[in-house]
């Protein structure tokens, strides 16, 4: 990057500064042990002279020891000037080290979203593609075939619906490969999905499941909690229940706010409420530690998808607006950039104009 080499450039300018200021140091110390020797031999001097000769002596002693002094002056003020560039000269390197890396981060933002923007647009016209390759064709091989058990169930995903978009990125990574997942009733059924797979290129996982419609209700937390299966609308009761068994949907709860997530998360003795296993917010992160204590980490949100039902048309707007905003972030992360290389040079110029790169 442009502005970060002109940055390297001026800081090995302050080292040169920095080597000109040692080298005029050395050369004033010097200067004063020179004077001292002057001053030695001119006080033998005194002893021999007669009273006009003792005055002009003392004179030339004086100036000798006011020069000394000055000279003592500069190689404090050197000094200073010295710890002052060394200090800033540091921060400078950790200043650069830091927006660049901002800078890397909101480039890749930047082509992550653009990369979902393309994503959804495929999908426009083949939403089945939203759950991977070969989908669509195995779905098509699936109807034709015999099975000894149900008809293959999935994607999971294509029952499941939102109640709320804004819950769309959390729930979709909480649940990412099992949206994508089949269901089978026997381990026949399984062989023979996993071969049609292979032909068609889906890489679907498959689960042998149980049909029966258990009751979950005694596992759920209190009503007041939006738990990721409050957050769905799930048409198929065989996916709903593998769902709750797999992935525990019922008691994974969700929050708009990490302060109030983290509340929650202690709020039974210091410890997870009853009948809630984790934690998650709408930006994406786990709040929570089953020790006990206040946790929270980020997890990695995947890229939006139509895999939760969403109108495509609406994910497409969200992701756009999304590229706006970190189109900004980067932005200001060039800005900044700048700003600090501009610092960097005033810098420079400040110290080159003091002379201290000159002498």
């Amino acid at each position: 990057m442009e502005q970060l080499e002109s940055t390297k450039a001026t800081l090995r300018s302050f080292k040169q500064t920095e080597n000109e200021i040692n080298a005029e140091a050395r050369n004033t110390r010097e200067r004063i042990e020179s004077l001292k020797r002057d001053i030695t031999v001119e006080r033998d001097r005194l002893v021999d002279k007669d009273s006009a000769g003792r005055e002009r002596l003392r004179e030339t002693i004086q100036d000798l020891e006011a020069e000394v002094t000055d000279q003592e002056a500069e190689i404090s003020n050197l000094q200073e000037q010295q710890k002052t560039l060394e200090d800033r000269s540091l921060e400078l390197r950790d200043s650069e080290k830091q927006l660049k890396q901002d800078v890397e981060k909101g480039r890749r933002q930047v082509e992550r979203v653009k990369t979902g923007l393309q994503e959804l647009t495929q999908q426009t016209s083949d939403q089945m593609s939203a759950f991977g390759r070969g989908v669509k064709d195995a779905l098509m091989t699936i109807k034709k075939t015999q099975w000894s058990g149900m008809e293959p169930i999935g994607p999971i995903g294509k029952f499941i619906k939102l109640r709320d978009p804004k819950w769309s990125q959390v729930i979709e990574t909480i649940l990412n490969k099992p949206l994508n997942s089949f269901l089978v009733e026997t381990h026949a059924d399984r062989t023979k999905l996993d071969a049609i797979f292979r032909r068609c290129g889906c890489q679907s996982q498959i689960v042998v499941c149980k049909t029966e419609l258990f009751d979950y209700s005694q596992g759920e937390p209190d009503k007041d909690y939006l738990t990721v299966l409050r957050a769905l609308h799930i048409s198929n009761e065989i996916v709903k229940r593998q769902l709750i068994n797999l992935n525990r949907i019922e008691q994974i709860i969700l929050v708009e706010q990490r302060s109030v997530g983290d509340k929650i998360m202690s709020s039974n003795n210091g410890g997870f409420p009853q009948n809630v296993s984790a934690c998650y917010s709408v930006d994406g992160y786990s709040l929570g530690a089953r020790g006990g204590g206040l946790s929270t980490q980020a997890i990695f949100l995947v890229r939006p998808s139509s895999r939760l039902g969403e109108d495509i048309s609406q994910a497409i707007a969200r992701e756009k607006q999304q590229l706006i905003e970190q189109n900004q972030k980067l932005k200001e992360a060039q800005k900044a950039l700048n700003s600090m290389t501009q610092e960097v040079e005033a810098l420079l110029g400040e110290h080159k104009r003091s002379g201290i790169a000159e002498r």
